[in-house]
């Protein structure tokens, strides 16, 4: 990883200087992320995170006295686990109410009026039809459907779950679907 922060770097004694200041504080900034995450994972992928920022900001942070970059260090750490911690209590409150709501399944739709389905689908916004397209024709995984559509995983669960619940109410509506 060191060598991808160095790249971000352009002087070769401001890469020294780095090299410095990421083997004298990737265990503290380690230690920290664990305390604050209790996930090894995660912990590394917040140092990560942390080590990056430093290494674009190290213009402005290399003259700075010691303590207080060592503060700023501590600091950034801190700040890039809370945002982690944040975003995995989203995704598994994201999760745990996927888990409540049932999905509409090809066998539920099988033998429904195929004609009335297909004219309910198309009612869908262009977003809800994309993402029944891929979770339900695809078979996509949420984690799939993030990457192609660049957005994170609960927001796919979200989106997918809005579409499902859409699709449901016209076709109840249609008298296609009981739910």
């Amino acid at each position: 990883m060191l060598a991808i922060y160095l790249t971000l770097i352009d002087n070769e004694d401001d890469k020294k200087s780095f090299e410095d200041l990421y083997n004298q504080n990737r265990s503290k900034a380690y230690a920290i992320a664990f305390n604050i995450l209790k996930n090894k994972t995660l912990a590394e992928e917040a140092c990560s995170e942390t080590f990056f920022s430093l290494a674009k900001s190290f213009q402005k942070i290399k003259n700075l006295e010691s303590h207080k970059l060592d503060y700023y260090i501590v600091i950034t750490v801190r700040n890039v686990s809370l945002n982690l911690l944040k975003k995995e209590k989203e995704h598994i409150k994201a999760m745990n109410l996927s888990e409540d709501i049932p999905e509409l399944t090809d066998e539920t739709l099988c033998d429904r009026n195929y004609d009335n389905i297909v004219d309910c689908i198309k009612r869908l916004s262009y977003t809800d039809q994309e993402i029944l397209y891929l979770r339900i024709t695809l078979g996509m995984r949420y984690s799939e459907i993030s990457l192609a559509l660049h957005i994170s995983n609960a927001a796919s669960r979200q989106r997918f779950q809005h579409a499902n619940d859409s699709l449901a109410k016209l076709l109840e509506k249609e008298g296609i679907y009981n739910g």
